[in-house]
């Protein structure tokens, strides 16, 4: 008897028409970190992130806490979670929810209950988090985005819900208080995000 090792690529290739968000969820965690989305059907897959993408995103996410402890706004904020809205199912770098919308086993959170999601561009996402994303971030209505650039510095381009779409509203490079939506405001060290690595 021939035993075959299944793997998420097997499962992948395996799959037969539209993709729905029950089965990326059944899908086993990739063997070399790759994330897992869905946009109407579409799975997309993308590389496992950069220390320089996790850094960043790492120190941002403590920034974002702080604000929030600082505030007392009633949100929680994680690093690569998922959110989902009918079809589709995003794994934003770092999203800021409703806490009411978090309970013990949430594995996805609706995107109504979204209010800041940001995305760190890489090498392989420019066109995903430039365009395809904050378009439909902005479609399900969420109020805040902000788009990091790795390169050639790091910056912070803040955008706001305008309607339907999202305007940018200012460019970070240094330091400033940003304020998220009305609820609270994050004091901003852009220059330091990359401090703990060598030159």
């Amino acid at each position: 008897m021939t035993v075959m090792s299944v793997t998420a690529e097997t499962r992948v290739d395996d799959h037969e028409g539209p993709w729905s968000i029950a089965d990326v969820l059944a899908l086993p965690e990739h063997p070399a970190r790759a994330r897992y989305e869905l946009v109407d059907g579409v799975l997309m897959v993308s590389p496992a992130p950069s220390w320089d993408h996790q850094i960043v995103s790492c120190e941002l996410l403590r920034r974002i806490n702080s604000a929030l402890v600082r505030s007392a706004a009633a949100f929680l904020a994680a690093g690569a979670v998922m959110v989902a809205e009918k079809s589709r199912l995003f794994l934003p770098d770092i999203a800021v929810v409703d806490r009411t919308a978090v309970q013990r086993g949430t594995l996805a959170v609706p995107l109504e209950a979204v209010l800041l999601l940001v995305e760190i561009v890489s090498p392989f996402s420019r066109s995903t988090d430039r365009i395809l994303k904050p378009a439909l971030y902005a479609e399900a209505k969420v109020p805040a985005y902000w788009r990091v650039e790795l390169e050639p510095d790091v910056r912070v381009v803040v955008h706001e819900l305008t309607v339907d779409t999202y305007r940018e509203v200012a460019t970070i490079t240094g330091k400033e208080a940003v304020e998220v939506a009305g609820d609270f405001t994050v004091d901003l060290d852009v220059a330091a995000l990359l401090d703990d690595l060598a030159d």
